[in-house]
């Protein structure tokens, strides 16, 4: 017999991708779970895959550790996470764009909180979203 994979989108918002369960600390957001992202309702080593997109400049440092130690946490060995970070061009425009970001991380910072993982992989992208429309991210990919 099959066990359901357990698949998380943290941070969904009002987007949760398809296939995953989804987890936002807004009740309006239509979430599957109300929850922090910093407290995940999952025991140790029992989710299967994690995505989270525009969530970490969401949190000052300490927050962005404590969130990186609890994905650490509820992955299982072996399993990944994939995780899209808003970086914009400067920090007073990150700031302005959405006044309930907390940080501009740069690419070092986030490797150095997720260390612990057994791979990883920490890339800065300067992308065209469409033909007007270039884009400053940081794309991260993780495995217990």
């Amino acid at each position: 017999m099959s066990k359901q994979k357990i698949k998380l989108d943290i941070g969904c918002g009002k987007n949760k991708k398809p296939g995953f369960i989804g987890i936002d600390i807004d009740p309006s957001s239509g979430a599957d779970i109300i929850a922090s992202a910093l407290d995940l309702p999952f025991d140790d080593s029992s989710v299967d895959e994690i995505y989270c997109s525009h969530l970490v400049e969401h949190f000052y440092p300490e927050e962005a550790r404590k969130f990186f130690n609890e994905i650490y946490r509820v992955l299982k060995k072996g399993n990944k996470a994939f995780l899209k970070i808003d970086r914009d061009w400067s920090r007073s425009r990150l700031f302005k764009k959405d006044l309930t970001h907390k940080h501009r991380y740069s690419e070092q910072e986030i490797k150095q909180m997720v260390s612990k993982f057994s791979k990883t992989e920490v890339k800065n992208r300067i992308y065209f979203l469409n033909f007007y429309t270039l884009r400053n991210k940081i794309f991260v990919h993780l495995e217990k």
